[in-house]
């Protein structure tokens, strides 16, 4: 059971201080990820068309059973061809879910967040007894 204080706290509106920091994490987040992404190289038209020969190659060797291993960011799991690209599948449709969620550009969207990102430490350092 919650305690009273956690209880009121829940219905109190948040802080200014309280909402920046929430901002803060979300944009630190979202900048990880998009710098992840840029690292890697990886933009829509490529993940398109790589995505489009997963779902052929999935539909392919639907039942298929020869084994073969997996090959994950550390591992090299012993499977079957089916679930290989199936595998394979959801992690190209992972992808694509994680650059739709930006602009095509994602240095625009990198250049927005760390606008957003400096404006929100300003603030942070505003308040600042120091």
């Amino acid at each position: 059971m919650p305690s009273k204080k956690k209880a009121k706290k829940a219905s109190e509106p948040k802080t200014q201080e309280e909402l920046d920091e929430e901002e803060l994490r979300e944009t630190e987040a979202k900048m990880r990820e998009v710098l992840d992404l840029m690292t890697k190289h990886k933009n829509r038209d490529e993940v398109d068309a790589k995505l489009e020969g997963a779902r052929i190659s999935s539909q392919e060797h639907t039942g298929n059973r020869q084994p073969i291993y997996h090959v994950s960011s550390s591992h090299h799991v012993p499977t079957t061809m089916h679930t290989k690209t199936r595998l394979d599948l959801a992690e190209l449709l992972k992808l694509r879910i994680a650059l739709g969620q930006y602009a095509r550009n994602l240095d625009d969207t990198l250049e927005r967040l760390s606008e957003k990102y400096v404006d929100v430490l300003e603030r942070i350092l505003s308040r600042s007894r120091y």
